[in-house]
């Protein structure tokens, strides 16, 4: 996490958070001047008597999750710091949008109890992405180089099939374990 916090301070263009919760990392990237800031968060769910309020985060704007493609177009965020663990529920479409999305690099963080950072890695592979893993603990901090990334439409979706059919299968079988 040390090296993400250094890399944090050198950004500089567009910045995009997604599930970012921790405040020495927030207060890091508020104190750039030299970066535009967006942050997507999980849409709490509305109920009949609570209302979405759009918070804003000290000049950073809030996107809604499923329309990430459409607001920000092809290769227009510089980096991307992403917490897996709170948006594990829309990684496979977070996948692809990234690689389509994402200029420089991309940086993955969270806890490996039921992520394995390895097979993350080589999803990233799939689309001529460079990555390094880290793993300290419990903790693991993916960087994916997408500088030289490509990302069509059919083969995005023909992975997004694909993971669907690998992660039931890892659901079924523990489902059998347990």
């Amino acid at each position: 996490m040390e090296r993400l916090k250094e890399d944090l301070k050198n950004f500089s263009g567009n910045v995009l958070c997604v599930g970012l919760k921790d405040k020495k990392m927030l207060n890091i990237l508020m104190k750039n001047n030299t970066i535009n800031l967006y942050s997507i968060d999980r849409n709490p769910a509305k109920g009949l008597f609570s209302r979405s309020k759009k918070a804003k985060m000290n000049g950073s704007q809030k996107i809604n999750m499923k329309k990430m493609r459409k607001k920000f177009k092809k290769k227009s965020v510089d980096y991307i710091v992403c917490n897996i663990n709170e948006i594990y529920d829309y990684f496979k479409y977070f996948l692809y949008d990234s690689v389509y999305i994402n200029r420089k690099k991309l940086y993955l963080y969270g806890e490996s109890k039921y992520i394995d950072p390895n097979v993350l890695a080589k999803r990233f592979q799939r689309y001529h992405a460079k990555t390094f893993v880290e793993t300290m603990g419990q903790e693991f901090l993916i960087i994916v180089d997408n500088e030289k990334s490509r990302c069509s439409f059919l083969k995005a979706k023909w992975y997004v099939i694909v993971d669907s059919f690998h992660n039931m299968g890892d659901m079924i079988s523990q489902a059998l374990i347990s």
